[in-house]
């Protein structure tokens, strides 16, 4: 089953807040992997581009976030390449004042999700790794909140597989309100180069 399948049929939010990414555009071509051809993609409905090592696919679909957040319009872009998922996922908070409590929650969500725990236990959630490249992460244009964040972190994926992941969250103002976003690469091993790349790619029209 490709990425894309598996979001268009989860039957709950975990799996679209676990595959929730932000918006990037590529860094230079030099600087890539060379087993990765990277190309810019236009994130349809953002001021966003991102750069990506393979063809995306897309879909959106409404997700509950719970705790009194309401329904949102998820919306995600991603892809497979060299054993790595790149994804990117955005929605809009027609409130901009619940926009860092909103990416406080969507964080938690992602780290939870990534340990599931045993049957009848509570969530284990992921380990955050403290990597030297962790901590605000603020594009040009974006809102100035302290969720504004990168991390990486290890966990278990839904196949039970160790998997290691670089994030990033943020969110920028819009006529309708703030949008949320959250670029990640999940791997079976640290790829710090490809998220460096990845990452600093990131580009607010």
């Amino acid at each position: 089953m490709t990425l894309m399948e598996s979001f268009s049929k989860a039957k709950g939010r975990a799996l679209a807040l676990r595959l929730g990414a932000a918006l990037l555009v590529l860094a230079p071509l030099a600087a890539c992997s060379p087993r990765l051809d990277w190309r810019q993609v236009a994130v349809e409905g953002t001021p966003l581009r991102v750069l990506l090592p393979c063809d995306p696919q897309s879909a959106t679909r409404p997700v509950e976030l719970g705790q009194g957040m309401g329904t949102v319009q998820m919306s995600m872009m991603g892809c497979d390449a060299d054993a790595s998922t790149y994804a990117v996922s955005h929605f809009l908070v027609s409130e901009p004042s619940r926009a860092a409590e909103m990416l406080s929650y969507w964080q938690a969500a992602v780290l939870g999700q990534m340990n599931p725990g045993a049957p009848g236990q509570a969530p284990a959630g992921a380990k955050q790794l403290r990597s030297k490249e962790d901590g605000p992460f603020l594009p040009a244009g974006a809102l100035n909140l302290p969720q504004s964040l990168r991390t990486t972190f290890e966990g278990v994926g839904p196949q039970g597989w160790k998997l290691t992941a670089h994030g990033v969250w943020f969110a920028r103002m819009e006529p309708a309100g703030a949008r949320l976003y959250h670029a990640v690469i999940y791997s079976d091993k640290p790829r710090t180069d490809e998220a460096n790349n990845f990452f600093a790619s990131l580009q607010l029209q």
